[in-house]
């Protein structure tokens, strides 16, 4: 398997599109607690060999990944090979446009989605930040501590939309639910 297809399936389960942006810490405990990809020593060296080699971003104390590589989903069981990753070497931008990749959402081409679902989950995507930021804000957590918590959720709960996840957060953090129902019924 190519390494940069590798690496980009990486940075995509690393750097969810609602925040972009994260801290060290939060990659290294991902990696390593989270979805235990590998300890935290080898979480720290990936992560420390990606940055030298340009995969990922360190500004202002947060990562971000190169804004020339466009992260992709991987599939279902896929785990990064430790080996590969270290022997990977420095980014260097492919020749192919990138105009015609879509930023966010890949969708089959044997799907057929109206035009009304996608405004819909534009929408609903606005409303999941609105609703992530009401939580981070009244519970005291970060915005992105408030996104862990709720894709830990997602993941225990199996097919759960993430608004949700942070609607149950609010629930546990003790917060208004009249103001969560508020929030998403707007």
């Amino acid at each position: 398997m190519d390494v940069h297809e590798e690496l980009s399936k990486l940075l995509y389960s690393s750097f969810p599109a609602e925040f972009p942006q994260t801290s060290r810490s939060d990659i290294i405990r991902l990696w390593s607690l989270e979805l235990q990809w590998f300890n935290p020593n080898d979480s720290f060296l990936v992560l420390s060999h990606l940055i030298n080699m340009n995969w990922i971003i360190e500004s202002d104390d947060y990562l971000h990944p190169n804004s020339d590589v466009f992260p992709t989903p991987p599939v279902l069981g896929w785990k990064p090979i430790l080996r590969d990753i270290l022997d990977s070497s420095k980014y260097v931008k492919k020749n192919t446009p990138i105009q015609n990749i879509p930023n966010k959402v890949l969708i089959k081409p044997d799907i057929d989605i109206p035009h009304n679902s996608m405004n819909e989950s534009k929408i609903n995507e606005v409303k999941t930040n609105l609703l992530i930021r009401y939580v981070s804000k009244k519970s005291g957590l970060t915005n992105q501590e408030v996104v862990r918590r709720s894709r830990r959720k997602c993941k225990a709960l199996g097919p759960v939309t993430l608004w949700l996840c942070v609607s149950l957060l609010a629930r546990e953090q003790g917060l208004d639910m009249e103001k969560i129902i508020e929030i998403l019924e707007k």
